[in-house]
């Protein structure tokens, strides 16, 4: 027998910056199973980072081989202020070229997660590697390997002489048209920051207020809020209430975002007719506003605050958009004169009173939930009736607690009985789960004194207006691509 020797491919094991990793594998690669993303997410949250990345140096740019996972964990850990070292160790590997590093990709695959077969698939193809001698040293469960290498050497025995090219759900949609969208990815991430780069100024906007919440913010900073405006008669700047929530000891979540683009990406591209008119009765800040300009869509918002109109306005016009337009008022007012005739309906309403816009007594947010429900039933009866038959509305909305009692208001039922009211039946309801945010430190606190579970998801309810038998011909068939083409051209 001849014996032979084990040799190290280990080069080193040194600090790296982490941050500057790049990644062989595609996104679809792998796909959670068994709760794997809690899994390391909660290792890495309580034993800290104990296993060192495999990466290959290749012409100054590091490859990670072994460990992505962890790379995006360690990103939401550090939006949520945890505090992460800028260099981490990374062991280096030996590899003679990109096709060797490719099938380490494939060995160091972790138990946490499993590859899709679509994701290996492209993957093989992409790296020309030799399958057969690959499946054996693969931990890949429930995986029918006889049936991938049908699929992989389909048209060598005369079935099509085509190269397969894997169709993929994000091809035809962006994202999966699946009840679950989740912010939190990687993708998702990278898409929204396209959009932002347009120059979204969150600043000026209320969707800074209203959606910092959503990211993270303690209830008590909201109350301070409240407090600055009554002592100083005016709205106090964002930077003023960070300065002074910190004087008071409060913790204050910094990563201020604004209302998703991605999200207005989705449901105008998925519910609303090629070029067709978006009516938005809560129009709030200027980003629904402007990814629909951007994307082709004529906008009409409605908002009660001259100086939120006059901010969304701006930023129009800083893009050259010139078929968005806002105007300032009561919906329930200006609807009554309002003669439009939608393709769409989108907005994202004021959550009762979970933080209060203005001093204005027309405010919804000033209301109590009774009063706030009456007017709001009203507002979604006279915005339903500016909508053509046949077609879709989208609500964005998360449940309230009483402030007093601690109960839900039921604000996302109500939404529901609202439209159903106006004439219009909920068809789909996708659950937005959210970034964690600060949620991961205050949620101890928030569980321990009143068992109130950490909240990191919205409802989007997707409602119809007439015959569903109509859909198919009124909205054809997507294929939408996953570039970036039209936010490309608005730059």
């Amino acid at each position: 027998m001849t014996s032979q020797t084990i040799a190290s491919r280990v080069l080193k094991t040194e600090p790296i910056n982490w941050r500057k990793l790049q990644f062989i594998q595609q996104d679809n690669f792998k796909e959670w199973i068994n709760n794997g993303d809690a899994k390391l997410l909660e290792s890495l949250m309580k034993y800290n980072f104990v296993d060192p990345f495999k990466v290959w140096e290749n012409d100054g740019v590091l490859y990670c081989l072994d460990g992505r996972h962890r790379y995006l964990d360690l990103v939401k850990v550090a939006e949520a202020e945890f505090d992460v070292p800028e260099l981490l160790p990374a062991t280096f590997i030996d590899c003679e070229n990109m096709q060797e590093a490719a099938e380490l990709v494939l060995v160091y695959s972790s138990a946490y997660a499993k590859i899709t077969q679509q994701g290996l698939l492209e993957f093989v193809q992409t790296f020309d590697l030799n399958f057969p001698d690959l499946k054996d040293i693969l931990n890949i469960p429930e995986f029918d390997s006889f049936e991938f290498e049908a699929l992989l050497h389909q048209g060598e025995f005369g079935e099509s002489t085509e190269k397969i090219t894997p169709s993929s759900l994000k091809d035809s949609f962006i994202f999966p048209p699946f009840s679950i969208l989740d912010t939190r990815s990687g993708v998702w991430q990278d898409r929204k920051r396209k959009w932002i780069s347009l120059g979204f100024n969150s600043q000026e906007t209320r969707e800074d207020v209203e959606l910092i919440a959503k990211s993270g913010q303690s209830t008590a900073i909201y109350e301070l809020r409240n407090k600055m405006r009554e002592s100083l008669h005016r709205e106090p700047t964002w930077d003023e209430i960070i300065d002074y929530a910190k004087q008071k000891g409060l913790h204050v979540y910094e990563g201020a975002s604004i209302f998703d683009p991605v999200l207005c990406e989705l449901l105008y591209k998925w519910f609303c007719t090629e070029g067709g008119s978006v009516l938005d009765p809560f129009a709030g800040g200027s980003v629904r506003g402007v990814v629909a300009g951007v994307l082709g869509y004529p906008y009409e918002g409605i908002d009660l605050r001259e100086d939120q109109v006059e901010a969304n306005r701006k930023q129009a016009s800083i893009l050259s958009l010139e078929n968005v337009n806002w105007i300032t008022g009561d919906s329930n007012e200006v609807l009554d004169r309002l003669s439009m005739a939608a393709d769409f309906l989108m907005s994202c309403p004021p959550y009762a009173d979970l933080e209060k816009y203005s001093d204005d007594p027309n405010d919804l947010s000033n209301m109590p939930y009774a009063q706030f429900k009456e007017v709001y039933f009203s507002i979604i009866k006279k915005s339903v009736a500016q909508l053509k038959d046949d077609r879709f509305a989208a609500f964005v909305v998360g449940d309230v607690r009483d402030k007093k009692s601690g109960f839900y208001y039921n604000f996302v039922s109500d939404t529901i009985q609202a439209f159903r009211e106006a004439g219009m039946e909920l068809y789909n309801e996708v659950i937005l789960v959210n970034v964690v945010g600060s949620l991961a430190i205050r949620v101890r606190r928030q569980f321990n004194g009143g068992r109130k579970v950490g909240k990191m998801h919205q409802n989007v309810l997707v409602f119809y207006k007439g015959d569903p038998k109509k859909i198919k011909e009124n909205y054809p068939e997507l294929n939408l691509g996953d570039d970036l083409e039209e936010i490309a051209s608005a730059e």
